[in-house]
């Protein structure tokens, strides 16, 4: 019988030491008290790890997003558009930002624009 047998990566059969009787009173375990391991599990680990990821995230955010993207440079492997976009001028994108994003041969659009 292949009862207790698995087959690793490595191709021979392996006869596992646990016998089929051992197997099945490990799995004896009522499923009323998994689903309470797995909602305390829900609620008292795994939310408060999601809200300081995103409260981790706001701050690093934040704190990136306060100072001006770096100096423009016109390299020539930053636009190698070979045709202009179907849309506007065809030089910006689709989701063009005038603060992150850049204009080729003009660089980023605000310091193109007077100060007042």
């Amino acid at each position: 019988s292949l009862a207790g047998r698995h087959t690793p990566s490595h191709g021979k059969a392996v006869v596992s030491t646990q016998s089929t009787g051992e197997i099945a009173a490990y799995n004896k375990i009522p499923s009323s008290i998994t689903a309470d391991r797995w909602w305390l599990f829900t609620w008292f680990v795994m939310l408060p790890i999601t809200v300081a990821s995103g409260i981790n995230a706001y701050i690093t955010e934040t704190e990136h997003l306060s100072h001006d993207p770096p100096a423009y440079i016109p390299y020539d492997h930053i636009h190698q558009n070979t045709r202009d976009y179907p849309w506007g001028d065809g030089t910006k994108s689709l989701f063009f930002n005038p603060k992150w994003n850049t204009v080729p041969g003009r660089g980023y659009l605000w310091q193109d624009e007077p100060e007042e």
